[in-house]
């Protein structure tokens, strides 16, 4: 972006109450009311997120899986999950839409925790977010995300946190139900080369997570679906 003539502010300190992301969005707001020429999209607040998925993303899996029975997405603006919900609950034959969020987000009400991925997840509670259209929810711990992750990499799939926590959130949701043949799919909003001196980190996991991080997670094998 540097490169391409902008500046770039990297707030780093989070705020009085200790949150992050209330900086971060306090930041731009202040920056926002200093010079009219400052502009801020706002993906937290502005329908158009949800909107651009209901148009484009959702449309786009219901081409290629028109028989799909299970929709797992990432929470984090809930913008993609809100747009593909809302899109599928207006199907004749309504798809079953399971929300994926990381342990220590508050999302969907959960206690507030550590969160060192960046991605899914949220310390204030989403504007967009309307969970009537929400048929499910699935929270996922850190160290399994790292985990899935190595797994997926293991197999030639270089994939960000969002996806792997997506990735493992699915299996463990078609591991708990009987899944039986149905045709599921996971959204991937990410891939690994901005996670490579993290989650693909060596000394930086086991700083955070300990030594045996990386020990082993099963796939879960009883979940059939494609």
């Amino acid at each position: 972006m540097e490169a391409l003539g902008s500046q770039v502010h990297v707030i780093a300190e989070p705020n009085a109450d200790g949150d992050l992301l209330g900086a971060r969005i306090g930041y731009v707001r202040a920056l926002c009311a200093s010079d009219n020429r400052y502009v801020w999209l706002n993906q937290y607040t502005n329908p158009n997120n949800w909107k651009v998925h209901y148009h484009t993303t959702a449309p786009a899996i219901d081409r290629q899986f028109p028989d799909l029975d299970v929709l797992f997405v990432g929470a984090g603006t809930t913008g993609t999950l809100m747009g593909c919900a809302r899109y599928f609950r207006q199907r004749n034959r309504p798809v079953h839409t399971v929300a994926v969020d990381s342990v220590g987000s508050v999302t969907f009400g959960g206690l507030p925790g550590r969160r060192m991925i960046p991605g899914l997840g949220t310390s204030v509670r989403p504007h967009l977010l309307d969970e009537s259209y929400v048929d499910d929810v699935t929270r996922v711990e850190e160290r399994d995300t790292i985990r899935m992750c190595h797994l997926l990499a293991s197999k030639g799939f270089l994939f960000g946190g969002s996806t792997g926590t997506v990735v493992r959130g699915a299996l463990d949701w078609l591991d708990r139900h009987d899944a039986g043949d149905l045709t599921a799919v996971a959204i991937a909003p990410d891939l690994g080369e901005r996670y490579l001196d993290t989650v693909y980190q060596t000394n930086w996991l086991r700083d955070l997570y300990g030594e045996d991080v990386l020990g082993a997670h099963p796939v879960a094998a009883g979940a059939r679906s494609r």
